[in-house]
């Protein structure tokens, strides 16, 4: 008995919440703009240009949904003309780590090897350097095949970026160091573009979380309505005076414990907690007093003894007895419960050895980092 009372902790993997750190990267919720009171643009996503240039509202031009964006490469008219599109991410990136980027574009132009994203500490809105003197964090030469002229289909995007720690803004442009000069698409287009569509940006590791204070930033970023004349002023002003970098709070990870409570430390074929149960509980709680809990999650299994219906509810009820043991224990609230019945076993239910490990009760702790 002592051997299986034993306090179990392992570190383990589990599926990922949605953890985007970029929103609005399908560019389906739009922005009213300060100036005229329109929906001119998509929320969270600014471009260097006044117009309504870069931004698409046309289902058969984007990849999914209504919208799309959109930046101007290069202008046969214009020597160097070219805009960009940027956003706010809602959380820093931890340094030395891996996030996976993907989106999809396209462009009539045979252009995309130049094409680039750009991380930054600072606004690159508010950035004097020229766009063709920036090299950005990828090119995408290293992940995309060379497209061919009037090639209208979208193409899949993904990269793996190694974040530096200081990233808080995404910029997607073209880096080219020459003008590009090919050919229009139409004797009277002048302009060069590129298209872009489904944006997201998640931690490759599973355990690494959003800020606590994701929800804000959103908000924030969703608050910022200047377009047009006025983000040109903004601009304008911002870059005669540079602002501070905006705060930004790093993800956190999250170490995953596991607490294991066999099946003899419950009542036989219901959910009262034996007395000798409340040893190793007390222990976990006092294991747990100075963590910084994400969250707890009590998951209750059995054997395949018996009806389904009958075997979820003493799972059920063993879950909840412990978490209501937890939540006296240390004041914390928030803990969930689950019954699985007999849906995942750890071994085969054909030997008395084999239902006795399958009947149990996990107790997940969800640890920031």
């Amino acid at each position: 008995m002592k051997t299986l009372a034993t306090l179990i902790l392992v570190s383990i993997c589990i599926l990922s919440r949605s953890q985007n750190l970029l929103v609005n990267g399908s560019f389906e919720d739009l922005n009213t703009c300060t100036e005229y009171h329109v929906e001119c643009a998509p929320e969270a996503w600014v471009s260097s240009s006044s117009g309504f240039t870069n931004y698409i509202k046309d289902r058969q031009r984007s990849h999914t949904g209504v919208n799309c964006m959109a930046i101007e490469a290069g202008n046969f008219q214009q020597h160097f003309r070219r805009t960009i599109i940027r956003s706010r991410l809602i959380c820093g990136l931890r340094r030395g780590a891996n996030y996976k980027l993907e989106f999809y574009i396209k462009s009539p132009h045979d252009m995309l090897d130049s094409a680039g994203i750009y991380f930054s500490a600072v606004d690159p809105l508010f950035d004097k350097t020229p766009l063709h003197k920036l090299t950005p964090s990828v090119y995408l030469e290293r992940v995309i095949a060379p497209m061919k002229i009037n090639d209208s289909a979208w193409h899949k995007v993904e990269i793996t970026y190694a974040a530096t720690g200081e990233e808080r803004f995404i910029t997607l442009g073209y880096f080219a160091k020459e003008d590009y000069l090919g050919d229009r698409v139409h004797p009277l287009e002048n302009h060069y573009y590129i298209f872009f569509d489904d944006i997201t940006m998640v931690p490759v590791d599973p355990n690494e979380r959003l800020c606590n204070n994701w929800e804000q930033m959103k908000e924030e970023v969703y608050e910022e309505n200047e377009r047009h004349s006025l983000m040109e002023k903004k601009i304008s002003y911002y870059k005669a005076n540079p602002p501070l970098p905006p705060t930004i709070i790093r993800n956190a990870y999250v170490k995953i414990d596991t607490l294991v409570l066999p099946d003899i430390l419950f009542a036989t074929g219901k959910a009262d907690l034996q007395p000798q149960s409340h040893a190793l509980l007390d222990s976990f709680c006092r294991h747990i007093e100075k963590s910084k809990i994400d969250s707890i999650v009590v998951e209750g299994h059995t054997d395949s003894v018996g009806t389904y219906g009958l075997n979820e509810k003493l799972s059920l009820d063993r879950a909840i007895a412990v978490k209501s043991y937890l939540q006296e224990k240390t004041g914390y609230a928030q803990v969930t419960a689950r019954g699985w019945a007999f849906l995942k076993p750890v071994t085969d239910n054909k030997t008395p050895q084999g239902r006795q490990r399958n009947r149990r009760v996990e107790v997940f702790l969800y640890v920031r980092e």
